[in-house]
């Protein structure tokens, strides 16, 4: 699958969380005690033109989330 651009105007909210079973598809014996998953950049979310939200949980560090914050998308 390809994402195309009219794909990336439907993208309102990401979440950050190692919890979700997406990572478990991607490695099915991931135990959640290595960065494998872990989040070092956001570039590139200025694409997402109607993003809103972030929701925080994990696979990042907060200082990751400021360009966020500074684009005025809300971090919950």
């Amino acid at each position: 699958m390809v994402l195309e651009e009219d794909d990336l105007y439907k993208v309102e909210q990401l979440i950050f969380d190692g919890g979700h079973e997406i990572y478990h598809i991607l490695k099915p014996d991931w135990d959640g005690e290595d960065n494998l998953f872990e989040v070092a950049s956001v570039e590139g979310f200025q694409h997402l033109k109607n993003l809103k939200t972030i929701v925080y949980v994990s696979t990042c560090s907060l200082e990751v989330l400021k360009p966020f914050e500074k684009a005025g998308i809300e971090i919950r």
